[in-house]
């Protein structure tokens, strides 16, 4: 973590002087964390591989759940960029964009809900 702190002192300092290069370590150090956070991804997951197994779940529910995890992420990552680079318009878009992506990626889940529902009722 000391090493995005260097990061960010870094671009700051550069941001007046050179404010490419200020964004090229901005993107450095974001895909830095991005990629830390990956790699913590496993432990989530196999957790609920685990959680799964006890509760007798589906698998394709935690799929879906790991790819709106994922969505969620990378949405947040490139619309902070667009945001920082100056393009308000763009982040709005690619929240948008995620929003409704994440809407359709989870609609088998809110079938299955309301299918439980009416077998309910």
């Amino acid at each position: 973590m000391s090493v995005v702190i260097i990061g960010v002192i870094m671009a700051l300092s550069l941001k007046s002087r050179n404010p490419e290069i200020s964004s090229l370590i901005s993107l450095a150090i974001c895909m830095s964390i991005i990629g830390l956070c990956v790699s913590r991804m496993r432990i989530i997951i196999d957790s609920l591989k685990d959680i799964t197994n006890h509760i007798q779940i589906d698998s394709s529910y935690l799929f879906i759940l790991i790819k709106l995890i994922g969505i969620a992420y990378i949405c947040e990552f490139a619309s902070s960029i667009s945001k920082d680079a100056g393009y308000s318009a763009v982040a709005a878009q690619i929240d948008l964009t995620g929003k409704i992506t994440m809407l359709m990626i989870s609609m088998p889940v809110l079938l299955q809900v309301i299918e439980t529902i009416l077998e309910m009722m």
